[in-house]
């Protein structure tokens, strides 16, 4: 059975990047999964593959417009990576602003979700950083398994404690999130930070090389960066999947 990972969290603190690094360990053994960001302040199909041509048309604006989304329409708009052909991606396209496409409704995010797991094993849902925007509050329900990252300073914990109201509601299994600290430096209070919020389940520390990868558009090879407490958190989020795939 297929599971859905939803990875949310204040901006700035690595999200889209864990999400890349996350999907190249969950295929190691050919597995396949679909990466879906649905931000349309930065259309990320020319970030993820700044070298590879994008076919006009391919958009997730396509399908989350569309009267009635089925596996179909969700394949058809899936642009898979060339050199690793078990990831799949579904964003928007270089040019493509908020007035592209009508407001995105939020039964349709979680349509969109519940067709992309019929496709493959592992779906992960790249989330924005701004609450009020459908997919996110809908990609967290929808999930399986939740990841939220903050980077460990003031602005990420009152990121977090400005939308916890937000996420009151039962169906949003606020309580069980993975928290990690994004971004993490040497000068950060990560004991400070953490008690404010309860602690932090795991670190990604800030890496020169990591944020080259990102810089050059080869954000699916950062993981060859990644330094022993990054690798330790990545661990503890593929455990919590692995333990939810087994149910």
């Amino acid at each position: 059975m297929s599971k859905i990972i939803a990875v949310w969290g204040s901006s700035g603190s690595g999200k889209s990047m864990f999400c890349c690094i996350l999907a190249k360990s969950l295929t190691q053994s050919k597995k396949k999964a679909i990466i879906i960001n649905a931000d349309l302040s930065t259309p990320m199909l020319p970030v993820w593959l700044p070298d590879q041509i994008i076919e006009t048309g391919v958009s997730v604006g396509q399908v989350l417009s569309s009267p009635k989304i089925n596996t179909t329409l969700v394949a058809s708009k899936v642009t898979v990576l060339k050199s690793y052909p078990f990831i799949g991606l579904m964003g928007f396209a270089a040019g493509e602003n908020p007035l592209s496409y009508p407001e995105i409704k939020y039964d349709t995010v979680r349509s969109l979700a519940a067709a992309a797991a019929k496709l493959v094993d592992y779906v992960i849902l790249d989330c924005s950083s701004n609450m009020t925007h459908f997919f996110t509050p809908a990609a967290i329900e929808s999930a399986d398994t939740v990841v939220r990252i903050l980077t460990p300073d003031l602005k990420g914990i009152n990121y977090l404690k400005a939308h916890q109201p937000l996420l009151t509601d039962a169906r949003f299994k606020f309580h069980e999130h993975l928290t990690l600290a994004g971004l993490a430096r040497p000068f950060h209070a990560l004991d400070e930070m953490g008690h404010l919020i309860g602690g932090f389940d795991g670190l990604l520390p800030y890496g020169k090389e990591i944020d080259r990868c990102a810089s050059e558009g080869n954000m699916f090879g950062a993981v060859s960066y990644c330094n022993p407490k990054y690798m330790a958190a990545l661990k503890k989020v593929l455990e919590v999947v692995s333990d939810e795939h087994a149910e």
